[in-house]
This record gives structure tokens, sequence and C-alpha cells, in this order.
């Protein structure tokens, strides 16, 4: 696979074909030009290269990635291939299957893709085999360190989504385990928890703890929910102006919410923040 992500091909394939072409030119016009598809037809036409695409593939783990994606969304020239960019998934997750099509954590191999390879393998099995999609999902965090699929697992559980049995307790349980990898929307979802007291107990201090972790971040809704704490007085002194503050860091950024919040405390707001006229009277 060269930088641009096309597929190279060693030039063995080229060596004893009839084509007039020099091997060395044409392989050097598919290694820069050509993408999954024209091999595809190159395959179609000449027996010899009937794995080409596959043998192209196994050169390393990018190329794998990018056929599997190819194959999966049907680009690149590829008609949709799901069943065959699943075999190309499991080969870059780097874990074996059991018979229920569950990920074995044992004897892993792993690689730059293999934790997107294990969530892909999720996305795919969840709408029809919500158990499997969600045990692909767990690997992806467990040996993957993939936090996105962390909260994925948390939002199954939250929603009740694919007909999995809603549990809030493994919800926050998974929230925890994104928010404390740093995942931003687990972190604010986590602060939300011990605000109102979700499987956990409530505590507006731990709330505000993970409100601010998210807020540093950017997440637009954690400052809101900070500025409300402290027009509300929960988990920390009751403060008007320091509420401006933060609906103010969210409403320039596009937070509606907030920008009504500096509304209704727009006499307090017109003192601590002196540009924010501008904001209020868009």
């Amino acid at each position: 696979m060269n930088s641009s992500g096309r597929p190279s091909l060693p030039l063995f394939y080229f060596e004893n074909s009839n084509i007039d072409i020099p091997a060395e030119v044409l392989h050097r016009c598919l290694l820069e030009f050509a993408e999954w598809g024209d091999l595809a037809r190159l395959a179609a036409v000449q027996t010899s290269w009937s794995h080409i695409m596959y043998e192209a593939a196994s050169s390393d783990p990018l190329a794998a990635w990018s056929l599997a994606q190819a194959l999966l969304h049907g680009t690149d020239g590829l008609s949709s291939n799901p069943h065959a960019a699943m075999k190309l998934l499991r080969t870059l997750s780097g874990l074996e299957e059991d018979e229920c099509q569950m990920p074995l954590r044992r004897n892993a191999i792993l690689n730059e893709f293999s934790a997107a390879a294990m969530k892909e393998i999720a996305t795919y099995y969840l709408p029809n085999n919500p158990t499997a999609g969600l045990a692909w999902l767990e690997a992806a965090y467990e040996v993957g360190n993939n936090l996105d699929a962390a909260h994925e697992v948390a939002l199954v559980y939250e929603n009740g989504s694919h007909g999995i049995e809603v549990d809030v307790v493994g919800a926050v349980a998974w929230f925890e385990k994104a928010a404390e990898g740093g995942h931003v929307e687990a972190m604010a979802e986590l602060g939300l928890c011990y605000e109102l007291g979700l499987a956990v107990e409530q505590s507006d201090e731990k709330a505000l703890e993970w409100y601010m972790k998210a807020a540093e971040k950017g997440h637009l809704t954690a400052k809101y929910s900070i500025g409300e704490a402290f027009e509300e007085a929960r988990g920390v002194p009751q403060s008007d102006a320091e509420a401006c503050l933060w609906y103010y860091r969210a409403a320039i950024d596009g937070d509606e919410d907030s920008r009504r919040a500096l509304r209704r405390l727009e006499d307090i707001a017109r003192i601590v923040l002196p540009g924010v006229g501008r904001l209020l009277d868009e």
C-alpha cells in the first residue's frame, strides 16, 4: 500500500503477462493510480490475478483496512460485499471467534487497525445479533483501548438499543470507563449521572468535577451545567457572576440554552461581561 492509500503490488504479477507494456511501467501505473475496483477488473480478465486484491491487502494492515472499507461500503469501484469485508476485519482484529461469533480475547495479535476493526464488526452485528455486537464492542475497549467503543456500550445499555435490556448500572460503569480514559462525551454523561444520582450516589461535587473535565475539552453542555451549578449553588457557593461567565463560554460557541440563561441574568451579565451586549442583542 503506498502513501496515497492505493494498493501496491509485487512485480511478479506482471513479469509473465502477455501485455506489451513493460512490467515495471504497468506496476508503476497501478501503484500510483489503481483503485480496488481496477484490481477487481484485472482479476476478472486474467486468471493468474484472481487473488490480486487479497494478496495486495495482505501486504500490510493499512491495505487490508482500505480494502475492507471499500467492500463494506461499496466504494473505490467495488460492489458492496459485507461478508468479504468481515473476513478481512476479523483478521485485522487479531482475535478469533467461537461458534457463537463472540470474540475470543486470548492470543490477540494487534496492529494499528485492530480496535477499529473490532468496532466495525460490532456495528455490523448489533442490528441482528446484539449480543455478539456488544461482545465485539467490549473487546474493542478491553483489548484495543477504543474509548468510542466503551462509550457506545454505555449508550446501548442506557437506551436499551437493538433489543438489549436497559441497564442503568451497566451504562454508568461503561460511561466511567470511557470518561476515565478521556472520552469527552462520556465525561459529561457521567457528570449528569452524579448530578441526578443515576446508579451512583448523588453528588453535586463529583458531578461538577466531571463537568469541569469535559468543559476543559470544549464540551458545550458541560459548560452550561457548570453555569447552572453556580447559579443554583450545587456543589459550589452561589454566584450569578460566575454562572454568567460559564454561560458566556458556552453561548459564544453556539449553545442556545446558555444564551437564554444570559438573557435571564442580563443585568449581571452586562456588568461582569463587558462584551456580552453584542451577543445578547443578536
